[in-house]
């Protein structure tokens, strides 16, 4: 059983575990599921992106092609994009996108990122929050969904920290890096 597999069925035994008769009250899993990915328009993607999309992630789209999780929640449901999606908010960045960020899911004011130029790291996560400054998660995709599963707050709660007390680097903004780069001529 691959790694994906294992971490989602993990969840829903302990979804069943906590609440046998209502599997959506406290560890909801998913409302609304696709089937898995239809290889041919995986494929397009990636050739339209010029780069393979990381291993785990593909795991995920062949059980899944896109997901929401705690949907039963007002406004707070995290969505992890479809193929489909993924194209279409691939068409919404700027053509000027220089830290080849791709967006892959979306929870309350979090966009999760794999930053493309990272993937050979297995540290390809970033995530922005409404600050709109870019944090590097330090994970794969495999580390983030347990992590997500287990705690879907923690990213709002950590961009929060690292904002708060600049301990963290960020991905700049293109704009901040303009400003940045335009404080520095003399």
């Amino acid at each position: 059983m691959n790694e994906i597999k294992r971490i989602l069925n993990n969840f829903k035994k302990k979804q069943t575990k906590e609440n046998p008769n209502n599997l959506n009250r406290n560890y909801p899993f998913t409302l609304y599921s696709n089937p898995p990915v239809n290889a041919e328009h995986l494929l397009k993607f990636q050739e339209r992106i010029q780069t393979r999309l990381p291993s785990d992630f593909i795991e995920f789209l062949k059980i899944n092609d896109g997901a929401v999780l705690y949907p039963d929640k007002k406004d707070t449901q995290l969505d992890i994009f479809s193929v489909y999606l993924l194209s279409y908010e691939l068409d919404m960045l700027p053509n000027s996108s220089a830290l080849s960020l791709l967006p892959f899911a979306r929870y309350q004011t979090t966009t999760f990122y794999m930053d493309l130029s990272q993937l050979q790291s297995r540290k390809y996560i970033v995530f922005s929050s409404s600050s709109g400054r870019h944090y590097n998660a330090h994970m794969c995709f495999k580390e983030w969904l347990q992590t997500i599963l287990s705690n879907p707050k923690y990213f709002n709660s950590y961009a929060s920290k690292v904002f708060h007390s600049h301990t963290v680097p960020y991905y700049a903004s293109i704009s901040e890096l303009i400003e940045g780069i335009e404080s520095l001529k003399i």
